[in-house]
């Protein structure tokens, strides 16, 4: 399972939880509100992250207009056991995003965020700054990580 998945997971249950839904509706736009960031990420920790997430998008577009597929049929190819260049683009992201937080190898990703989002609260409530969603670098910095690629969803792709 990716990081960003568990991540999705933890926000998308939790966030159901508090406010007492019993139907669960998962939001693109709303479930990564909430998910503690990086305790504040290098400028490098960064660039590595965002090469990575380009890298991967690059190679998931590369691979489905080579074989006409949906993203689901890519993210299918990763049951099957052997190499896999969207996997290791995958692992990759996850590698970077790891060293961002700081998480150890084999350290459990959702203990470590749930004990990090417990601390940032208690910092929160005491009125310490924590670094908030969104680009964590520098305003004058931002531009160097904007790119015009991005994830769409061609009409009637949805599963």
């Amino acid at each position: 399972m990716t990081i960003n998945h568990q991540l999705s997971t933890i926000n998308y249950h939790v966030t159901s939880l508090e406010k007492g839904m019993r139907d669960f509706n998962y939001t693109g736009n709303t479930v990564f509100d909430t998910f503690p960031w990086p305790q504040p990420p290098t400028v490098d920790q960064v660039k590595a992250v965002a090469e990575a997430a380009v890298s991967l998008r690059t190679l998931r577009r590369e691979i489905m207009a080579a074989n006409g597929w949906s993203l689901r049929d890519l993210y299918r190819t990763l049951e099957t056991p052997g190499t896999n260049r969207l996997r290791d683009a995958q692992d990759a992201l996850d590698f970077a995003v790891r060293d961002a937080y700081g998480m150890k190898d084999g350290e459990d990703t959702v203990a470590f965020l749930l004990a990090q989002n417990l601390e940032l609260a208690d910092k929160e409530a005491t009125g310490e700054q924590i670094t908030p969603p969104g680009l964590p670098v520098p305003a004058g910095e931002a531009a160097e990580f904007m790119s015009e690629d991005c994830v769409t969803v061609r009409k009637g792709e949805r599963d």
